[in-house]
C-alpha cells in the first residue's frame, strides 16, 4: 500500500511538477486531438458525402467545488471556483453494415490557481461491423487529464452504455500530477440462433502518472476477458451466464489475477424500459497467502424515450487502479436527461 503524504494546509500541495515524460506516441495523440478539434470547429459545414458527418460541440460552464482535494479535514481550505470550456468534434461514418466515429475533445478548467487549473485532452473512437450471423466491435479511448478530475468519481449525464462507466479511480486527488490512460475494448458476438448468442470481449487498460514527487500512484495495466452466453426463453426474458478472467499488473507490488462467474437475467418491461439483474463471485490473488473471494453484482433499470433517458444502477465490482491493488467497490448511479430541443438538453446525475 502506498502511503499518502500528510496534508497540513493547501499550500503544502503546491509542489512544482517535473517535466512530463510522455512517450512519442502519446505526444502525437495529444497533438492530433488539438489539431482535429480546432479544424472541426472552423469547418462546421457538413461533408458532402452522404455517409460522413461532422458534429462540432462547444460547452461552457461554471464550476464550484467546496472540497477539491477530497479530504475529511475541516481545517484545510480547499474551496475553488472557476469556469470550464469543452470543445469536441465527432467525425462519423455510417453505412448499411458499418459504423465508425472518432471524437477528439479538449477541456480547459480555470480556477485562478495553477495547482487546480488543467488542460485535458481526450480521443474516443468506435468501430462496429455487422454481418448476417455476427457482430464485431472495437471501442477505445485515450485521455490525458489532471488527477483531480481523473481520480474522482463524478456523475456523467452522457451515459450510452452502463457497462462503460469507469470503476478504476482511487479518490486520491491531492496532487498536481497528470494521468494518461488508454482503454481498448474489442468484442465479438456470434448469433447461434434467433434465441441464443455467444459473446467474447476483452477490456484492456494502460495507465501512467506524472507523479515523480508525491509517489501517491503507481502505473499499471489491466486486462479482463469475458465470455458470455445469452439465451432468450421468452420474447421478453433473456438468461445471461458469464465467465471472466483478469490480469492486473502494477509497476510497484505484486501482479494480481482473478477468475469469476456470474449469472442473471434481462427483462424487457416495455418497448422503452429494460431491467437487468446479475450476481456472481470473483476470486482474486495478489501475492498474499490466501486468495480473496468477493461477490459482484449489477442491478439496473434503464428507460429511453424520445426525449428522456433514465438510468438507475447498483453495481459491485472488483477493480484495479493507481493504488497498486485489486479492491472491491460498491457504486450507485442515478442519471436523468431531458432533450429540450435539437441543441439543448438538461439533466441530473448522482453517483
Amino acid at each position: 500500500m502506498v502511503e499518502e503524504p500528510a496534508i497540513n494546509s493547501l499550500d503544502d500541495l503546491h509542489m512544482p511538477s517535473r517535466t512530463h515524460k510522455a512517450s512519442i506516441t502519446r505526444r502525437c495523440v495529444a497533438s492530433l486531438i488539438s489539431a482535429a478539434s480546432i479544424a472541426a470547429i472552423l469547418t462546421v459545414t457538413p461533408i458532402q458525402a452522404a455517409e460522413w458527418r461532422i458534429e462540432p460541440l462547444i460547452r461552457a460552464a461554471g464550476d464550484f467545488d467546496d472540497n477539491a482535494i477530497l479530504t475529511p479535514r475541516t481545517d484545510v481550505d480547499a474551496d475553488i471556483s472557476g469556469y470550464m470550456i469543452d470543445v469536441s468534434a465527432k467525425f462519423a461514418y455510417a453505412s448499411e453494415l458499418t459504423t465508425f466515429f472518432v471524437t477528439p475533445q479538449l477541456t480547459w478548467r480555470d480556477y485562478g490557481d495553477p495547482f487546480f487549473d488543467s488542460n485535458d485532452q481526450f480521443l474516443a473512437f468506435y468501430f462496429d461491423r455487422d454481418t448476417q450471423s455476427s457482430n464485431f466491435r472495437v471501442r477505445g479511448k485515450y485521455d490525458r487529464q489532471s488527477v483531480r478530475t481523473a481520480e474522482r468519481t463524478d456523475a456523467d449525464l452522457d451515459i450510452e452504455d452502463p457497462d462503460e462507466i469507469p470503476d478504476d479511480d482511487t479518490g486520491r486527488v491531492a496532487s498536481s500530477a497528470t494521468r494518461e490512460t488508454l482503454r481498448l475494448n474489442p468484442d465479438w458476438t456470434y448469433r447461434m440462433s434467433d434465441a441464443s448468442s455467444l459473446f467474447a470481449g476483452l477490456n484492456f487498460t494502460d495507465t501512467s502518472y506524472d507523479d515523480e514527487i508525491g509517489r501517491v500512484y503507481t502505473d499499471y495495466a489491466n486486462v479482463r476477458a469475458n465470455l458470455s452466453y445469452r439465451r432468450a426463453w421468452s420474447p421478453r426474458n433473456t438468461a445471461i451466464l458469464t465467465g471472466t478472467y483478469r490480469k492486473y499488473m502494477p509497476d510497484i507490488g505484486d501482479d494480481g489475477t482473478g477468475m469469476g462467474f456470474n449469472a442473471g437475467f434481462e427483462r424487457t418491461l416495455t418497448e422503452t424500459t429494460r431491467f437487468r439483474a446479475i450476481v456472481g463471485l470473483e476470486e482474486t490473488d495478489q501475492g498474499v497467502s490466501e486468495s480473496d473471494v468477493n461477490w459482484v453484482a449489477d442491478v439496473s433499470l434503464r428507460r429511453r424515450l424520445q426525449t428522456i433517458t433514465l438510468l438507475a444502477q447498483y453495481r459491485r465490482t472488483v477493480a484495479g487502479g493507481g493504488s497498486g491493488s485489486l479492491n472491491a467497490r460498491d457504486s450507485i448511479n442515478l442519471n436523468f436527461t431531458r432533450q429540450l430541443n435539437e441543441r439543448i438538453s438538461a439533466g441530473l446525475g448522482v453517483r
